[in-house]
């Protein structure tokens, strides 16, 4: 990032903050009379050049004012007080609406994603807490056909996963016991993420096939909480004027709603320099996220069980409202993971 004077960093606080309200470019007439920076218009419109030099700006149009940057959004936000508080009325109001499910743990989840839509005006989202890996507590093999074998998977938690082995030839009830057995011996107490490992244990031919059955079972623990989110406010992002004149950014909001694998996106390609995460633009790994931001926080803990919630809307986001708003909405989600898993 450029170094700024401290009036090029008023005015490109002040262009973000105008456009976020107007979604239009910011005059140079308009910083001079409406900022106290006791400079003449032609000193404001040197140093709005300036920035946009710099990247942190930039004009729509040859006469048109300055509208910020990727870039200038980035600047404004690492200006921002990291430990910045919710407004206190704000925060009320959450707790309020927490409050009133509280008997209902199911539906804090849903109620999240609701508040903090109508909080910030766009679409918000959250995930279901995705629970720790638990131990293996049994397994057990099971003849369906002549071909056909299932493998079932319980753990400690009481998930129960299943697979089933189309063999290609036929084995006896007293080879499905020996493997059965020999399933137990490997993998029984073992957690649920590291039983693969556990593979330097186990035989070829059916034995090898019954273990790998046994895995891929497993696996559906890890895809099956990350598919499950929870969404407010679409509409809401829909009637940003970003979204009304380009209908071409609807494939970004199909694309966190729709993938299954989104959040985890989101997670693994931001880096994770505090609790409450933004991405910013061109920040974001995928394409059709390019005219958008997201401040997201994870909730809970990966020993217990872990969740994100999160705000997405054009560019021109309410950063200083968002991050904060955030952050006091995933550390209530916090307490509700602590009440049900522990940690």
């Amino acid at each position: 990032m450029p170094t700024l004077t401290s009036r090029k960093r008023d005015i490109l606080r002040f262009i973000v903050s105008e456009h976020v309200q107007t979604a239009s470019p910011v005059a140079s007439s308009t910083v001079a009379r409406a900022t106290n920076l006791k400079a003449s218009p032609a000193t404001i419109r040197n140093e709005m050049v300036a920035l946009e030099e710099d990247g942190l700006i930039r004009r729509p149009h040859v006469s048109s004012g300055g509208v910020p940057s990727d870039r200038g959004y980035r600047h404004f936000v690492e200006f921002l007080n990291p430990e910045a508080a919710i407004n206190p009325r704000v925060a009320a109001l959450i707790d309020h609406e927490f409050d009133t499910v509280k008997a209902h743990v199911e539906q804090w989840i849903d109620s999240a994603s609701e508040i903090l839509a109508n909080l910030m005006d766009t679409l918000a989202f959250t995930t279901i807490p995705h629970t720790a890996p638990a131990p293996v507590k049994s397994v057990e093999l099971l003849r369906l056909q002549e071909m056909l074998v299932v493998v079932i998977v319980v753990l400690q938690e009481a998930s129960v996963y299943k697979q089933i082995i189309n063999l290609d030839e036929s084995v006896s009830n007293s080879e499905i016991e020996h493997t059965r057995n020999r399933l137990s011996e490997a993998i029984v107490g073992v957690p649920a993420h590291d039983i693969a490992a556990r593979g330097a244990r186990i035989g070829d031919g059916f034995e090898r096939k019954a273990f790998d059955s046994a895995v891929t079972a497993v696996r559906q623990h890890d895809s099956r909480s990350s598919t499950e989110k929870r969404f407010g406010g679409i509409g809401k992002l829909f009637q940003q004027p970003e979204l009304l004149a380009n209908s071409a950014m609807s494939r970004g909001v199909m694309w966190l709603i729709e993938d299954p694998h989104a959040t985890s996106t989101l997670a693994n390609a931001s880096e994770p320099r505090c609790s409450t995460r933004v991405v910013i633009g061109h920040e974001n790994s995928e394409e059709s996220l390019k005219d958008f931001s997201i401040v997201f926080s994870k909730y809970g803990t990966s020993d217990t069980a872990e969740g994100m919630i999160g705000v997405m809307a054009p560019t021109r986001m309410e950063y200083e409202t968002a991050i904060p708003t955030v952050r006091y909405m995933a550390s209530r989600l916090d307490q509700m993971t602590m009440m049900l898993y522990g940690g």
